[in-house]
């Protein structure tokens, strides 16, 4: 009887193919420190969004657009992070023109309107609050929005302090859905280095010129 050794011969050729091409393969697969270092870097910088010098374009920046809301003058709190987190610019306007209410009928203690001019009342001590807006362009992860990338600061002069030269405001988010096309934040000063503080005040008979905020400016890094 004749023994066949021909089936198993094939097979060891085929086991030998399949090793060597698996071992060839492996000559081929970049490593992983080299798919690393092939990868582009994406880099960001703080971007101006917008300038209001003194004012432009508040109040409705545009249907899609970043931007600057409103400004109030509010009586100063001891609790400016729970007071002023508060997403409706109604209830500022009308807490603004309660609290420190405006020498004349004309006048409100807030503005969203250019070259505006508050008559608030002298010795009263209030803070400084910004309502902005951004939009995912500007501060989107592509999963959430980074409220961490986005700042606001100011400048004046008068308000019985030394002035201050772009000054980052404290900021509350006030409202942050994924869903919804910005993210909303307000932004208060209580004294010249942007925290809390004891507030502002303006003297008796002070003329416009000694009280002049010249610029608000609206950051985001992306």
């Amino acid at each position: 009887m004749n023994k066949r050794t021909y089936p198993i011969f094939k097979a060891s050729a085929l086991l030998t193919f399949i090793v060597i091409g698996l071992i060839s393969a492996k000559m081929y697969l970049p490593s992983v420190n080299d798919a690393i270092y092939q990868q582009p870097t994406k880099t960001t910088a703080w971007q101006l969004i917008q300038i209001i010098n003194p004012l432009d374009a508040e109040g409705n920046p545009g249907a899609t657009a970043s931007g600057f809301l409103e400004i109030y003058f509010l009586n100063h709190t001891t609790t400016p992070t729970t007071a002023y987190n508060r997403n409706t610019t109604a209830t500022l306007e009308g807490w603004a023109d309660a609290n420190i209410a405006a020498l004349t009928g004309g006048s409100h203690a807030w503005a969203n309107a250019d070259n505006f001019r508050c008559e608030l009342k002298y010795g009263t001590t209030f803070d400084i609050v910004v309502r902005i807006r951004v939009n995912k362009t500007n501060c989107w992860d592509g999963v959430k929005f980074l409220n961490t990338s986005v700042r606001c600061d100011i400048s004046l002069t008068g308000f019985n302090t030394a002035g201050m030269t772009n000054i980052n405001g404290t900021q509350i988010v006030t409202y942050n859905n994924t869903a919804a096309q910005f993210i909303w934040l307000n932004y208060y000063w209580q004294d010249v280095n942007g925290g809390s503080g004891a507030g502002y005040t303006i003297n008796k008979g002070s003329p416009w010129t000694t009280n002049q905020i010249s610029a608000i400016r609206i950051w985001a890094k992306y």
